[in-house]
């Protein structure tokens, strides 16, 4: 009986464990880099939502897909309608992302975001 509930309990822990690894590595607060005149941040909550932060300030709230590219729908906070869409090729190296616009090819910089 101790055996079984021994092999129960591993099963579990290895189902929990494999559950908690599941992350999309785009989830998190990205900040732009270098910065430019103003800081930059990006965010991808893990239900397809996010905002774009300029100078601390909510710029856009976004809702997002990724499949084989990242497209991102920028939405005014105030108006609270569609200003665009975008898509990206996305590369992810540890901390650093690389956002490259489909359309015009421009390759974007980001750090992840940590707290110190």
């Amino acid at each position: 009986m101790k055996k079984i509930f021994f092999a129960f309990s591993a099963l579990v822990v290895m189902l929990f464990m494999a559950g908690c690894n599941n992350t999309n590595p785009i989830w998190g607060l990205w900040t732009q880099e270098p910065a430019l005149v103003q800081k930059t941040e990006i965010m991808f909550n893990d239900d397809n939502t996010g905002f774009v932060f300029v100078a601390d300030t909510a710029k856009y709230e976004t809702t997002w897909q990724q499949d084989s590219l990242l497209i991102v729908k920028y939405v005014d906070p105030y108006a609270k309608e569609a200003t665009e869409s975008k898509s990206y090729r996305v590369s992810i190296d540890g901390n650093t992302m690389k956002l490259e616009d489909v359309n015009t090819g421009k390759v974007t910089n980001y750090s992840r975001y940590v707290e110190k």
